[in-house]
């Protein structure tokens, strides 16, 4: 069956001269690989559609079984992401961001909020002048899908969401300046904004953290 999708590719991996294998991140099914045939050509109208880091909407032909391939009918780029590629650092960490998201889920398992942590990430890492920040957000943001999870929302060791100050590795969150002791680390303060509960928008706690 023909399947409609909106998706991020993780991943393309040449299968022949003219064709590809190609892994994207979805909103409908999570993650998906599929056989791309025709799109190493120039002529291929479905070439940009399946570049990495691309959004694109696609048509593909649905496999019943989770085993065997899907294939690629058609591909309609909605955004390019082209400005990571001309950058190497940048690019290295795109790729990096896209192996980690890839790896957290299996495949035809749809979610939503992994999808949009990824989508965003990429996003900011293409807009922000501060990578390696965005690149640990999403790092300690991951860690959920492999099995641990880190609080964002409020002070460890006392419950505030007031003057929030540093991140404890101990504690496994953040904690404010009324609970800071001698021995916790003082990370700078543009790092531990990043951390805020509302990551993919605004910052939430962007007023409160000082």
């Amino acid at each position: 069956m023909i399947q409609k999708l909106t998706g991020m590719v993780l991943h393309k991996r040449p299968y022949d001269d003219n064709s590809a294998i190609i892994t994207i991140l979805s909103q409908e099914l999570g993650k998906l690989a599929f056989f791309a045939p025709g799109v190493q050509k120039n002529t291929s109208k479905n070439q940009y559609a399946v570049q990495f880091l691309a959004t694109s909407e696609f048509e593909i032909f649905l496999s019943y079984h989770n085993n065997k391939l899907s294939k690629l009918k058609t591909g309609n780029l909605l955004k390019t992401r082209i400005k990571l590629a001309q950058n190497y650092d940048d690019y290295l960490l795109a790729t990096l961001i896209c192996e980690i998201a890839e790896q957290a889920v299996v495949d035809r398992q749809d979610d939503n909020e992994l999808y949009e942590l990824l989508t965003t990430t990429l996003d900011n890492l293409a807009a922000w002048e501060d990578n390696l920040s965005i690149v640990i957000a999403f790092m300690f943001r991951a860690l959920k899908w492999y099995g641990l999870e880190w609080d964002f929302t409020m002070c460890k060791r006392c419950g505030s969401k007031q003057h929030i100050k540093t991140i404890s590795f101990l504690e496994e969150g953040y904690l404010c300046k009324n609970c800071l002791l001698p021995r916790d680390y003082l990370f700078p303060i543009e790092l531990v904004k990043v951390f805020n509960s509302n990551f993919h928008t605004n910052f939430y706690f962007y007023n409160k953290i000082n």
